[in-house]
């Protein structure tokens, strides 16, 4: 692999950097006009040939203006990575802090307003997941009667999640019995997940069981799903960018979002612990993403509860902010978790 001059590193950084801006391909002459380099414009001309010949950058013909690649795109990230700490302005820290006090204590809308938060600030499409536990376990459980033979079984997750199914028994049951039952229940069941349940030699009456059994299917269904729903927001910001003015390179991103394949090669992009990771174009695994990036993060409590929070844009991203975004919003996120569960 070819080593870049420190000449070669700056012009493309500023390529990068005025590409980024203006969506525009950048000629040698305004980069000799708009930066100090201290160079001839033919010496510009030259390094800037130089880059095309290595791949960082690409031009229809010699004289037309310079394109950032996915190897410049990943050079520059990897440069301000190791020469700065991304962070969001104190102004823009205290807003999108204030909309999380705001929902502190509505759980469900946690990961709506994480997507919609780094949305807005990238201009792109934000996508946030809720976290969750890798084994599901019960924290309450109530039956609330509704007909004589037809009861509501409503169950809390120690995530702070919510499940609901209706009960419908061989024959009508007094409130006050189904009140006891669910006071026997929770003494059995609390704290437990669905194999501990389905291992425990509970005495329990036909109607008991009956209602323990939909508790463990919805403890089974929570456990075999990779992620919650995804909130995803901010689809016509991404669509409203330079890159996807062609309705045919527009189509397959929206056909991705709707069917949610996109969303889910976005997710699968996540890192294993609780680190920024930004994956470029043709970095990612699947069709879907190529032509676009991915700033993605974990967030919560490691062996607990984790979830996912990532903006998905044009590989003619602001890094720099999409870093800083994602890396604040998932470091609110962690901290609002371990108000459930804990510090680990």
């Amino acid at each position: 692999m070819n080593m870049l001059t420190d000449r070669q590193h700056l012009i493309l950084k500023h390529i990068v950097n005025d590409y980024v801006h203006d969506a525009a391909p950048i000629a040698s002459e305004s980069l000799t006009r708009n930066h100090s380099l201290g160079v001839s414009s033919a010496t510009v001309r030259n390094e800037v040939a130089a880059l095309e010949e290595q791949g960082y950058i690409s031009r229809p013909h010699t004289s037309a203006g310079s394109v950032p690649q996915d190897r410049a795109y990943r050079l520059y990230v990897e440069s301000l990575l190791a020469n700065s700490d991304p962070r969001i302005p104190p102004q823009a820290r205290s807003t999108i802090q204030g909309h999380f006090d705001r929902v502190q204590h509505d759980v469900d809308q946690w990961g709506n307003v994480a997507a919609t938060l780094i949305a807005q600030l990238m201009d792109n499409l934000g996508i946030a997941t809720f976290p969750k536990t890798s084994v599901s376990r019960i924290r309450h459980l109530e039956l609330v009667p509704v007909q004589d033979v037809l009861a509501l079984l409503i169950v809390v997750l120690e995530q702070a999640k919510l499940r609901k199914q209706l009960i419908r028994f061989d024959k009508p049951v007094e409130t006050s019995e189904l009140e006891s039952m669910g006071v026997r229940l929770r003494g059995h069941v609390t704290g437990l997940s669905h194999e501990e349940i389905m291992h425990s030699p509970l005495p329990l009456s036909e109607h008991e069981r009956r209602a323990i059994d939909a508790a463990i299917v919805m403890l089974e269904e929570e456990d075999r799903a990779d992620h919650d729903d995804p909130y995803v927001v901010g689809l016509r910001n991404l669509l409203d960018q330079p890159e996807f003015d062609d309705y045919e390179k527009v189509r397959p991103i929206i056909r991705g979002v709707e069917d949610g394949s996109l969303i889910q090669a976005a997710l699968e992009e996540a890192p294993v612990g609780q680190v920024v990771r930004v994956v470029i174009g043709g970095e990612h695994r699947g069709e879907e993403l190529r032509p676009l990036s991915v700033v993605i993060c974990r967030y919560g409590v490691a062996g607990r509860a984790l979830g996912t929070i990532g903006v998905v844009g044009p590989t003619r991203m602001e890094y720099y902010r999409a870093i800083s975004g994602v890396r604040f919003i998932s470091s609110i996120m962690k901290g609002m978790v371990e108000t459930v569960y804990g510090a680990a």
